[in-house]
């Protein structure tokens, strides 16, 4: 198992993401449970007085996950035989697995979960364009969970990390996650990019090893445009909303140029809509971070069969 550092970020008002950070060890904020979860809200990203991030305020479009979607396997996690992607003989090398997590009272698309696939290939190359070297993306690219609740008990159900309950649908998401993938937090063969279907106030967040995004970017992702989680409307890039929360993963805080996704995050400027890049001394953090050693052997399209 990886020793990982406490990892608290704290936004600038007006600046980073509202993005809710996890730490294996050290004190709790906000009422984060001590030896949890270490969460700090701050700024236009997590202000509970405006709600932040990715959210989509529909139930999904209608779709059976018992017909084209694929077959349901054990826990609730579902293998579409679509998917895509050719392992290539790759077994048990680090992996990025895309969850599609539908909740109890929402509605599965096989239209959703192809949508994200096409969307977790683009983030792969999109990867390699900033660093010059990718991850792999487990096969199937996109794993599909039925979760075990409506969404309304993730919110409202403490999650046993967060003392602050603005947090409890993250963790009980991500311990739903992990558990029906049979990984652990902080594993060191598995990062998650979790997709949900319903919304909960544009709030996304890192925790353990994933990046725990909302329903907004279900509108956002089939054409890779803008999204506007916030109160007033101000935009966020589709891709670049999910970067930001994944530079979080490769080690990265609110650092670097105003520019830098890690900054604006989400976006390119002040206003903008287009596509922010990782600046020089990001991409050197990630390269060099031991953290990240193994996670960046792939090129584009390459994906691997998991170890379990």
């Amino acid at each position: 198992m990886l020793a990982w550092g406490p990892l608290v970020l704290a936004c600038a008002a007006g600046q980073g993401p509202r993005d809710s950070a996890g730490s294996a060890s050290g004190s709790p904020e906000d009422g984060a449970t001590t030896g949890a979860v270490s969460s700090t809200e701050a700024g236009s990203d997590l202000d509970p007085s405006g709600p932040d991030s990715t959210g989509a305020d529909g139930a999904g479009t209608e779709s059976n996950p018992d017909g084209t979607g694929g077959t349901s396997g054990t826990d609730g996690v579902m293998d579409p035989s679509s998917s895509s992607g050719g392992a290539s003989g790759c077994v048990g090398e680090p992996v990025v697995h895309f969850v599609y997590f539908v909740e109890a009272d929402q509605v599965f698309s096989d239209q959703q979960r192809s949508d994200i696939e096409d969307f977790a290939f683009e983030f792969q190359q999109y990867w390699f364009e900033q660093l010059g070297s990718t991850f792999y993306l487990a096969q199937p690219v996109v794993e599909v969970i039925m979760a075990d609740h409506e969404s309304g008990w993730y919110v409202e159900t403490a999650d046993g990390i967060h003392g602050d309950p603005r947090w409890y649908r993250l963790g009980n998401i991500k311990n739903e996650v992990y558990a029906k993938l049979g990984i652990e937090n902080f594993d060191p063969l598995h990062r998650v990019v979790n997709y949900p279907i319903a919304r909960f106030d544009g709030r996304v967040g890192v925790n353990f090893g994933g990046a725990w995004m909302d329903g907004d970017d279900m509108t956002c992702i089939p054409d890779d445009g803008p999204t506007f989680p916030y109160d007033d409307n101000g935009p966020a890039h589709c891709m670049g909303h999910v970067a930001h929360e994944f530079g979080h993963v490769l080690g990265l805080a609110h650092e670097g140029p105003e520019q830098d996704c890690m900054q604006f995050g989400f976006y390119d400027s002040v206003g903008g809509t287009g596509m922010c890049d990782f600046y020089p001394d990001n991409v050197a953090a990630i390269l060099d971070d031991p953290q990240n050693a193994g996670w960046l052997n792939a090129e584009p399209g390459q994906t691997c069969v998991p170890a379990r």
